[in-house]
């Protein structure tokens, strides 16, 4: 078996409707695919297509956009959410946002009026103000103390977005596209143009250059947690940026040390080992096999993953839109291992 023999054949099995894969390794693309058609009857992609990456926005943009406000003096990873949220526990961090241990439930659906509302079928969702989603997770969204269990939270991420939009006093859009502006990603953000690929069915229409995730529907298309699109082209560019400690091109985004809080772990005596956004690479769901202690990835719910093992100075990007068939399709779990550990064979 080989790469484009089991993504032709995931396509055959209906995993998705289509599917990407990128291999970079420190400054250049070693390996890419794509194949398939963004829906059914729809348009073959092209490494330009768009994908709905749902939590994959949670490293690509809220993460690297924290520290970045960290080099630029405007806050710490140790501060407490309340200096930012007002009314929110004292001894909750941002750094228990970024690491999920913040003592917050998995998942809550902000976007409804009952909260009863279950995650495994789409909702139709009305827009809701920032406040309304605070006040929601403060009352409901509080499980534990900090520090005692990693809980993979999108509420976390959704008050980072707030956070940024405080401090910065301007939208997670307008933040986006400055940040992938300055690091050649001119394709992805939380507005779509081009091509794109369909996702769910929400009252028998195709969800397609619109976001999947209910709750960042509600929030206005862009969250901390979810909202994001790009395509191959421009996650090979992030891997870049990632792998070259920082720089793009010759330009400086992110210093190493910042790179360095995204690949060691925080989280001491608590599993997964989680990093500051990502999770390390042998708790990754659906990651390779070969994982190296240094490696670290995220995943996203509508069947995207990145993944990136620094003792190789590699990443891999695979992008689907596995939801096209229904949230409860998970084939598309042992196609990312597959296909990581084919990487590791073929490819290293």
């Amino acid at each position: 078996m080989n790469i484009e023999t089991v993504v032709e054949e995931a396509l055959k099995q209906k995993i998705a409707t289509a599917i990407g894969v990128s291999v970079v390794k420190r400054d250049r693309v070693l390996f890419e695919i794509v194949r398939g058609k963004t829906e059914e009857n729809g348009d073959f992609i092209t490494n330009e297509t768009l994908f709905d990456l749902a939590s994959l926005t949670k490293v690509v943009f809220t993460t690297p956009y924290i520290l970045k406000l960290v080099e630029e003096g405007f806050l710490s990873i140790n501060d407490p959410v309340s200096l930012y949220i007002e009314g929110f526990p004292g001894n909750i961090t941002l750094k228990n946002l970024l690491t999920h241990t913040a003592g917050l439930k998995a998942w809550l659906p902000i976007f409804a009026s009952n909260l009863q509302a279950s995650n495994d079928r789409p909702y139709e969702v009305e827009e809701i103000k920032k406040e309304e989603a605070i006040e929601k997770i403060l009352k409901y969204g509080i499980e534990r103390p900090p520090d005692k269990q990693v809980e993979y939270s999108d509420l976390g991420f959704i008050l980072l977005g707030f956070i940024i939009e405080k401090i910065t006093n301007k939208s997670l859009k307008e933040n986006a596209r400055s940040f992938f502006d300055d690091l050649l990603m001119y394709d992805t953000g939380f507005e779509v143009k081009g091509s794109v690929c369909a996702t769910e069915v929400l009252n028998g229409k195709r969800l397609k250059g619109v976001v999947h995730d209910e709750n960042a529907r509600a929030l206005g298309g862009a969250s901390g947690h979810a909202g994001l699109f790009s395509n191959l082209k421009d996650l090979e560019q992030y891997s870049k940026f990632i792998l070259n400690k920082g720089f793009v091109s010759s330009k400086r985004i992110l210093i190493e040390d910042s790179i360095r809080l995204m690949r060691e772990s925080f989280t001491d005596g608590l599993k997964p080992e989680r990093t500051i956004g990502f999770v390390k690479g042998k708790f990754l769901s659906g990651g390779p096999d070969f994982a190296s202690d240094d490696s670290i990835g995220h995943t996203g719910f509508t069947g995207t993953s990145i993944f990136f093992d620094f003792e190789k100075d590699i990443s891999i990007t695979i992008l689907t839109n596995r939801v096209y068939f229904g949230r409860d399709n998970n084939k598309h779990m042992h196609l990312r291992r597959v296909i990581g550990n084919l990487v590791y064979k073929e490819i290293l």
